[in-house]
């Protein structure tokens, strides 16, 4: 994957922010997040992107493979 810039932001972070934006509703509990706060972090293989429902806990996760 290219790492480039939009807008200020790297893909990862637009990513992430796309994530914070779209997916607000638990699939578990049915909870909105409105902050909808996504962590994200890498191994230099793999980059995951990871949300924990406030309500029930429940962990929702993105997994993308590097290919390194």
């Amino acid at each position: 994957m290219v790492s480039r810039r939009t807008h200020g932001r790297s893909d990862f972070e637009w990513i992430r922010e796309r994530y914070e934006n779209t997916e607000k509703r638990c699939s578990e509990c049915g909870y909105v997040d409105e902050e909808g706060n996504w962590t994200s972090h890498t191994d230099g293989q793999r980059i995951v992107y990871r949300h924990v429902c406030p309500s029930c806990e429940a962990s929702h996760e993105h997994v993308f493979d590097l290919g390194n």
